[in-house]
């Protein structure tokens, strides 16, 4: 059962790359992109770049939503040969109406000499020449936002490391004014990493304390200009507003934080929390989850970035110390972008066995399935292993059986029971969900049924939640 339920989690795994940023012409209000961005969003400190809006009075706004601040090139190692270089990333919106004539082009003359430029979109009307890269997107439609990998490159053999200097972006339209962004190109890599061994920990009381101390480092060449965010979300708990350097998702039964951590993160540096980050596990919950995450702040993530206004700690800041971080690894793929890790969790009531009600929907006289949700906790079936749920339907409603032959897929269908008029048998669980197939025959007022998940009573003697109700709605 634990299975299928970390398969049900919402798991948090950042895969995008890029800040948000948001230009308006002059006049213009701020275009509604999750939080309030200036006129023309600034480059991360330090960087020299800048993103800028051409004067004008241009009705029509175009988003630069996603266009990374620094792209660190790794350097080529013999006899490895050119490791992967970081996605390079473009997101434009059109919020209000639509963009006519939109054309990106991108100055790559940083990379002559220093790695090779291949991989050119055609789809988005993208065409190489030598280190410059243009693509005819044609018109944006209101609402939408084209995403898309201008190009890759691929880093050559005896390139100095350090600053190389910019890449250059221009994004022009017929009646949106000009957006200008420029990427700092840095030859070398971080290489962020995060702690794994963390034990599943378990005996955690429903509405007690989870606690875990979450650390990262640099194991790259290079080290990471600017500060580092830590990413914080739960699944089964909740996150305390308690750092005065951390934003949370809502003032109430918050499930992710993003905390902004002063740099740099020099190359072979690794730091953990001064203490541990404690969540604060469902009073209902079984087993949970705790996952960290760790960015480099200037090119955070723009879809777990959370707007400046959400609501803050009170307490202290969260704050660092050093540690040995030689067994901390991270994800080649990103070696640049982030790290991150899971920790898991079980409360003192994960064999509490607990039935989910449901609700049966459709017309008198239509035959409809209706999702029989599988129970909650560890230990479902009554000899240890799994066991059919027994669904009594209310008054009003009968069992259409499915033929198992009948059809394909990686779903079930309940079947008669072994009493006439009795339960009937939901058997699970699978990918693909348990289904049972009625027909309302009749509508009968405040008609009601029941499902019930069967536990061994030896390991889960409150048998009280095992049952839940199965009601009817009755639509026109």
């Amino acid at each position: 059962m634990s299975g299928q339920r970390a398969d049900r989690r919402l798991t948090y795994a950042a895969v995008a790359c890029g800040v948000a940023l948001a230009v308006a012409g002059a006049g213009d209000t701020a275009p509604r992109t999750g939080h309030t961005p200036p006129k023309a969003a600034p480059a991360a400190p330090g960087t020299g770049g800048r993103t800028t809006s051409a004067s004008g009075s241009a009705r029509a706004v175009l988003q630069l939503r996603s266009a990374l601040h620094f792209f660190y090139l790794p350097r080529y190692s013999a006899p490895a040969g050119a490791p992967f270089a970081p996605e390079y990333r473009i997101v434009l919106h059109a919020p209000e109406q639509a963009v006519r004539k939109v054309a990106v082009s991108f100055d790559l003359s940083v990379f002559k000499g220093k790695a090779d430029v291949y991989g050119v979109p055609k789809g988005y009307g993208c065409v190489r020449s030598g280190f410059h890269v243009n693509c005819a997107l044609g018109d944006v439609r209101t609402g939408e936002s084209p995403d898309f990998l201008p190009f890759h490159v691929k880093p050559k053999p005896d390139t100095a490391p350090g600053p190389a200097g910019a890449v250059t972006v221009t994004v022009r339209s017929a009646n949106a004014p000009t957006i200008r962004h420029t990427t700092q190109v840095i030859v070398g890599s971080p290489y962020l990493t995060s702690r794994q061994d963390f034990r599943r920990i378990t005996g955690v009381r429903p509405g007690g304390p989870v606690s875990i101390t979450p650390a990262f480092g640099n194991k790259g060449d290079t080290g990471v200009t600017g500060g580092i965010t830590l990413m914080l979300s739960t699944d089964e708990a909740t996150l305390p507003l308690r750092y005065r350097n951390c934003r949370y998702d809502k003032a109430v039964g918050a499930t992710r934080a993003q905390c902004d951590l002063p740099g740099p993160l020099p190359a072979g540096a690794a730091f953990e929390t001064a203490g541990p980050v404690t969540a604060v596990a469902d009073r209902t919950a079984k087993s949970g989850t705790v996952d960290y995450g760790v960015w480099r702040t200037a090119d955070l993530d723009p879809l777990s970035r959370l707007p400046a206004s959400a609501p803050r700690g009170t307490g202290e800041p969260l704050r660092l110390r050093p540690v040995d971080g030689g067994a901390f690894t991270g994800i080649l793929a990103r070696r640049s972008e982030s790290a991150g890790a899971r920790v898991e969790f079980d409360t003192t009531g994960k064999y509490d066995v607990e039935a989910v009600g449901f609700t049966i929907e459709g017309g008198v006289g239509q035959v409809v399935d209706t999702q029989v949700p599988y129970p909650r906790g560890y230990g479902w079936g009554a000899g240890g292993g799994y066991d059919d749920l027994w669904v009594t339907l209310p008054e009003g409603v009968s069992l259409v059986e499915v033929d198992p032959e009948s059809h394909s897929g990686d779903f079930l269908y309940c079947r008669p029971g072994p009493r006439r008029g009795g339960p009937v048998a939901c058997p699970g669980p699978e990918a693909g969900g348990t289904l049972l197939r009625v027909r309302i025959d009749r509508r009968v007022q405040g008609a009601r049924g029941s499902v019930t998940a069967p536990s061994d009573r030896a390991v889960d003697p409150d048998q009280s939640d095992n049952t839940a109700p199965v009601a009817v709605r009755y639509l026109p």
